[in-house]
């Protein structure tokens, strides 16, 4: 019997406008008569995302954001993983090393960036919320969740590679998007996210449905019995 179900949102939830289908609500209401948990899973941080939902059901889904670096269940953090100050500070030296890299921090009180007229401005705007201008990255002192790197030459073909030939598995680099990447701490991803939800719900792989469509959705589908894609 399915107990849990977790989405992907941008791709697979949302549509094309990056809008919520007009049904979802009464399958939540539903779902919630049968016992079902559902789950928000997105590489987008909380404050992204608790925006699309009417404050009636927010405290009843559960969300994990910025990749699985911080899961919220009834509005509360039950796992949380930042990226310690060293390994931030020696990966904006990479990303400045490497080159054509636009970076945004995504923070407990929102996502930092620095000031931008062109495209990237307008790549932000479909994936973030509360956006922060700063002229030095190193001036940020919260707890920070992850980094979102956009690479307008293709994360795949160069951004990712020198990544990781960079920090190995120090570091978990996850491709989002064509031109965009998540960089975690090592060992964060969505399906370590859904298994600490799973673990704070007492709901087994057995009894958990997965969908997603992109390469950090990866985990997550691996951590359901029932998956797709």
């Amino acid at each position: 019997m399915i107990k849990l179900i977790a989405s992907d949102m941008d791709g697979t939830l949302l549509n094309d406008s990056k809008q919520i289908p007009g049904d979802f609500f009464s399958v939540i209401d539903e779902l919630e008569k049968r016992g079902i948990f559902f789950a928000v899973s997105s590489g987008r941080t909380y404050l992204a995302l608790d925006h699309l939902f009417p404050e009636e059901y927010r405290d009843r889904i559960d969300f994990i954001c910025d990749n699985g670096a911080c899961v919220m269940h009834k509005g509360k953090p039950v796992s949380v993983t930042p990226l310690d100050r060293e390994t931030y500070e020696e990966l904006l030296s990479a990303c400045e090393r490497i080159g054509g890299l636009k970076i945004l921090v995504c923070a407990e009180s929102g996502t930092y960036h620095k000031k931008d007229t062109g495209t990237f401005t307008a790549e932000i705007q479909k994936y973030y919320r509360r956006h922060i201008e700063t002229d030095d990255f190193l001036s940020i002192h919260e707890t920070i969740y992850k980094l979102a790197v956009c690479d307008m030459q293709g994360t795949m073909n160069r951004g990712k590679p020198e990544l990781d030939k960079i920090f190995g598995d120090r570091l978990n680099v996850q491709v989002s998007g064509p031109i965009w990447m998540d960089v975690m701490a090592s060992g964060v991803s969505k399906g370590k996210a859904l298994m600490a939800l799973q673990q704070a719900l007492g709901v087994t792989r057995e009894e958990t449905m997965a969908f997603g469509d992109y390469f950090n959705d990866v985990e997550m589908l691996n951590a359901a019995d029932w998956s797709f894609c």
